[in-house]
């Protein structure tokens, strides 16, 4: 070592001298790699297809892998790393090349919620969305500014008359007419047969009933409210505390509400809003997982009789008019509503 720097001495060159060059090139070179990286831009991870995946193919673990892209105004559009489970399970909706990042509107998967409506359908998948127009003539609901998503709704129809039965075109008349003549065991058949039609037992009776008109809960449970479309925006007109909200009305925009509904309920209901004379939709705050019945005017009348026969202290089948009483004022009771429940006090301004 000793040699080398005497060696350099003897050269003339000046140790200080190399030893700054050095240290201005190293100082020089970093700064130069430090800008460079500056103006690079940032980089994310996203998700990938690891494969071409076609429309409809639900997503396995091995069909995604992670993606270092720039970070630009479409990385927004891609999905993240940290939503890898979010998106195992779901369906393509879109065609994804190989190596291409996941776009949040190209599948349907818990990561595409709020970017792709029918999103919400991977968590139901035996459910679908059902438009509810409230602007039928048929369909009676309350104002569509009353419903918001996450509503939970009835669905009655009613139906007044049953569709005529299509009659077949008769036989042409024939220039004769034979009259069958009855053997003794088909007159006794037929006698045997009038008697037990005699003797039918109540149950029997109320099911060859006619049915008009019939009220039917479709949904006992109810049905969610996914989105409501073509409410009227509120409008603040005023300044400062009087403002008044306005509703504007906009007679070209569509009114109906979009139902998560079971897709075998989706005839049903296609059929009821057709065919029924009216479909009332009901506001709930819980439903009942029961099926139930369906009510007519035969039950209608069979419970005035029963209500009827119950309070005149009567067996159902002897029912009688009594007599008019005099009419009795009743007070109306006062109704105290609960500090959280009292209406709001309004100021004129």
């Amino acid at each position: 070592m000793n040699n080398l720097l005497d060696r350099l001495r003897k050269s003339g060159l000046n140790i200080m001298v190399l030893v700054v060059s050095i240290v201005i090139f190293v100082v020089t070179f970093m700064a130069l790699n430090g800008l460079a990286q500056a103006q690079k831009p940032p980089t994310v991870q996203v998700l990938a297809a690891a494969r071409s995946l076609d429309i409809g193919a639900i997503i396995q673990p091995a069909d995604i892998i992670e993606k270092t892209v720039y970070e630009d105004e479409n990385t927004a559009l891609f999905i993240p790393v940290d939503q890898a489970v979010n998106v195992v399970g779901g369906i393509v909706a879109l065609p994804v090349t190989a190596g291409h990042p996941f776009f949040k509107s190209a599948i349907l998967a818990p990561a595409s919620e709020g970017t792709r409506f029918s999103a919400v359908l991977n968590k139901y998948p035996d459910y679908s969305l059902f438009p509810l127009p409230l602007e039928a003539m048929n369909v009676l609901a309350p104002d569509i500014e009353l419903f918001l998503p996450g509503d939970l709704v009835g669905l009655t129809v009613v139906i007044a008359d049953r569709p005529q039965v299509i009659e077949t075109k008769a036989a042409p008349e024939q220039f004769f007419e034979i009259t069958p003549t009855l053997s003794e065991e088909a007159l006794q058949a037929t006698l045997t047969a009038y008697e037990n039609q005699q003797n039918k037992t109540p149950q029997e009776e109320s099911l060859e009933r006619t049915y008009p008109p019939l009220a039917k809960d479709l949904f006992p449970a109810g049905v969610r409210v996914i989105a409501v479309q073509g409410a009227a925006p509120e409008v603040s007109s005023g300044d400062g505390d009087s403002a008044v909200q306005t509703s504007l009305v906009d007679p070209t925009r569509t009114q109906m509400l979009i139902l998560l509904v079971p897709n075998q309920s989706r005839e049903e209901l296609a059929l009821s809003m057709q065919q029924g004379d009216q479909l009332i939709v009901s506001l709930l705050a819980r439903g009942e997982d029961i099926t139930t019945p369906g009510f007519t005017y035969w039950d209608f009348e069979d419970e005035f009789k029963s209500d009827r026969a119950e309070t005149l202290g009567l067996p159902g089948d002897e029912i009688v008019t009594p007599a008019p009483t005099p009419l009795v004022a009743t007070p109306t009771p006062e109704i105290t509503l609960a500090p959280e429940l009292s209406p709001i006090a309004t100021s004129t301004p």
